[in-house]
């Protein structure tokens, strides 16, 4: 069932000459495209659309929108209504907002990974982690996560938390012992690098079991591989689509994507780890007994590796180290910034640590009750009301610490990028408003309609991080009025984890600190609504708990 990897040959002939022959083609065919996209209005047939003015001088928007994206947005909606047409990021889109965004998300003639593709190649960069399906934008990976993470969460909390606490203490200690400064605090240059590590081996536990987690190589290849994927973005102006730069990507994605590297790195470690659990497998049938089998993501995949139609071990790794850029490269950035919120709101980081130290109380004090009843009974006290397991962190924890829930949630409201989650048209969408997007258009979502709409309640425009205590607004619940995770069925499936693990190292921080403090407080407002994949331009001051 189960063929193993063999040494991936170097490029051959044949393989060459696909990529070679192509390329005369290529070179004509982009500019003749680049040719035509200059000499046409680019916005489609329907004319009820309004084209957003440029200001004085201005030849796109990209300067306006990028010098505050707040006063752009809000300057075009006044002007146009809802629906807008605007030259950003070298591209002809169509901005929707309102109750219309929710249509974007939910019709099936919009597709966000051709968007995505649009601007950055992703596809071409990311083909190398699929042998078995041939469309890349399969179900496949949603069902991974549906069906193997989110109902197993709890299970894995435990898990997650331990190498978040250990990787976090490792990681400290270096800046505690090299940058301590007179007042006993000590200075973080690149925050993001300890995250890095935090999130990537509480991940790697998870997805590939500890046996593999500990290889330092296929930690380094996580991370590497999560610089690969940032390089494809850009950063601010630099992220603007190019028929030219797309082309040469995906020639040389052809060729060679970086991620076969970190796939055939993944499965050398992982080959004799398979290999000795077949092994087990095999000696505990022969004895008649039941194969206890290894609790990770990869096992899960490998019991249904016919459902799934994997074609080899590599394969199976393609699809484990997608799971893992996904969860490392967004849960490193989302951590990043929340660590930034804390530091830019210092006056609720007690209420926080309360919180926390309330909640475990009661579930020390329920726990001793449980214990209490069980003696009375005469029974036996059994391991999971251990007293030495009150007070951790355990997913029940962590979802009664609602003001750490709310504070996260805000963190996304907040920060989203004005116009994000484009979603381009495979054919010609009609709207309820009557207006037609037309194929190959892209629909770009103003999060700023959806974020600082009335239903968000009060001072919409500030950061209030009790604002859904108490009410049914989880940071996990996506919905129309919160966005980062997108809507419908195709709403981010490990969401779930994600907030999961961010809520976990908000509270693991606040435990031990007592005070986070950016570096360069000039570059506050930039860090807060920096975007994703954004380097950090300013360090972080600790103040440990006394």
């Amino acid at each position: 069932m189960l063929g193993l990897v063999s040494n991936s040959p170097g490029l051959a002939a044949s393989d060459a000459l696909k990529v070679a022959i192509p390329i005369g083609i290529g070179l004509a065919s982009a500019a003749y495209l680049t040719m035509k996209a200059v000499a046409s209005d680019g916005f489609g047939s329907d004319k009820t659309i309004p084209i957003a003015s440029l200001r004085e001088g201005d030849s796109t928007h990209d300067k306006e929108f990028y010098e505050d994206q707040d006063a752009f947005v809000e300057r075009c909606q006044a002007e146009n209504g809802d629906v807008f047409g605007v030259y950003l990021m070298n591209l002809n889109q169509i901005v929707v907002s309102g109750p219309l965004v929710r249509e974007i998300f939910m019709n099936e003639d919009f597709n966000f990974g051709d968007s995505a593709d649009q601007l950055t190649s992703m596809r071409s960069f990311l083909r190398p982690m699929t042998k078995a399906q041939v469309e890349f934008d399969s179900r496949i990976v949603h069902g991974l996560v549906r069906d193997n993470i989110t109902p197993h969460l709890p299970q894995y909390t435990a898990r997650i938390v331990l190498q978040l606490e250990k990787n976090l203490d490792i990681e400290m200690a270096k800046y505690r012992t090299t940058n301590k400064r007179e007042d006993g605090t000590f200075l973080v240059e690149k925050p993001v690098t300890v995250l890095q590590q935090m999130v990537a081996n509480a991940m790697a536990t998870v997805f590939v079991g500890p046996e593999i987690a500990k290889d330092r190589h296929v930690i380094e290849t996580f991370i590497s591989a999560m610089a690969d994927l940032a390089k494809l973005g850009g950063n601010g102006k630099a992220r603007r689509h190019s028929v030219w730069k797309n082309f040469v990507r995906r020639t040389k994605h052809r060729i060679r994507s970086p991620l076969q590297n970190h796939i055939q790195i993944l499965a050398e470690a992982a080959t004799p780890v398979v290999l000795e659990r077949r092994r087990l497998e095999k000696e505990a049938e022969a004895k008649g007994e039941v194969y206890e089998r290894p609790d990770d993501i990869m096992q899960k995949m490998l019991d249904s590796f016919d459902k799934h139609h994997f074609v080899d071990l590599e394969d199976v790794c393609g699809y484990l180290l997608f799971l893992i850029l996904a969860s490392v490269h967004t849960t490193t950035d989302t951590s990043t910034n929340l660590m930034f919120y804390l530091a830019a709101y210092p006056q609720y980081i007690e209420t926080l640590y309360e919180e926390q130290k309330e909640v475990l109380d009661q579930i020390q004090k329920e726990r001793e009750a449980l214990r209490q009843e069980l003696l009375a009974k005469g029974e036996a006290i059994g391991d999971d009301l251990d007293p030495n397991e009150d007070r951790f962190l355990s997913a029940a924890a962590i979802k009664r610490m609602v003001h750490m829930d709310s504070f996260v949630r805000e963190v996304f409201r907040c920060r989203a990028e004005c116009l994000t989650l484009g979603h381009r048209a495979r054919k010609d969408v009609t709207l309820s408003n009557g207006m037609v997007i037309s194929k190959g258009l892209t629909a770009i979502i103003n999060m700023k309609s959806a974020h600082q709409s009335p239903n968000q309640g009060e001072d919409v425009t500030e950061f209030r991080p009790w604002r859904f205590v108490g009410k049914p607004k989880a940071a996990t619940k996506a919905a129309a009025d919160f966005l980062p995770f997108g809507m419908g069925k195709h709403a981010c499936p490990g969401r779930f984890l994600a907030i999961q693990e961010l809520k976990t190292i908000g509270v693991l921080m606040i435990s031990r600190y007592s005070m986070l403090e950016i570096q360069d407080p000039s570059k506050t407002k930039q860090i807060l609504r920096s975007r994703i994949g954004t380097p950090t331009i300013s360090g972080l001051i600790f103040t440990e708990r006394k």
